[in-house]
C-alpha cells in the first residue's frame, strides 16, 4: 500500500513539473497552443510603454514655453538672495531677469546671477541662458 502512494506521488509530481514547464517557453512572437501571438519588447526598462507617457522626460522631450518658465521658476526660487524671477523666451534663449531680495550686497550680486545661471543651464541644456538681476 505504502509503495502505491509513492508511485502516486511520484507521478503527480512530475504531471506537475511538465505542465508548469510547458508555460515557461519562449515563442519569439511564434502563437502558441492557444493561438495567441506572444509579444516581445526591447530591453529599455518601460516594456514597450515608451510612448504612454509624452511628459517622461528624454533627451529627445520638448515642452512648451509656458511649462519651461513655471520649472526654471520654481528651480531658482530657492536659491540664497532670489526673491522672484521673470522668463522671457526667444526661440532658444532664454533671458532671466531675477529680482533680489532687499539687504543683499552688491558684491553678493554676481555670485547669485552666477549661482541662477548654473542651475538653470544644467536644468535647461536646450536653451542658451542670459542672467541679469535687479534690485
Amino acid at each position: 500500500m505504502r509503495k502505491q502512494w509513492k508511485t502516486i506521488a511520484l507521478i503527480i509530481t512530475v504531471i506537475s513539473s511538465l505542465m508548469v514547464s510547458a508555460g515557461c517557453g519562449n515563442n519569439n512572437g511564434t502563437k502558441n497552443s492557444i493561438g495567441m501571438k506572444t509579444r516581445s519588447y526591447a530591453n529599455d526598462g518601460y516594456l514597450g510603454m515608451q510612448n504612454s507617457h509624452p511628459r517622461m522626460p528624454g533627451h529627445h522631450m520638448m515642452s512648451d514655453y509656458n511649462v519651461d518658465n513655471e520649472l526654471m521658476a520654481q528651480s531658482i526660487k530657492n536659491l540664497p538672495g532670489v526673491a522672484a524671477s521673470n522668463v522671457t523666451f526667444n526661440g532658444a534663449e532664454a533671458y532671466v531677469t531675477v529680482k533680489l531680495k532687499p539687504g543683499l550686497q552688491a558684491r553678493e550680486i554676481p555670485t547669485v546671477e552666477q549661482q541662477v545661471a548654473t542651475v538653470l543651464r544644467f536644468n535647461f541644456p536646450r536653451y542658451v541662458i542670459h542672467v541679469r538681476s535687479m534690485k
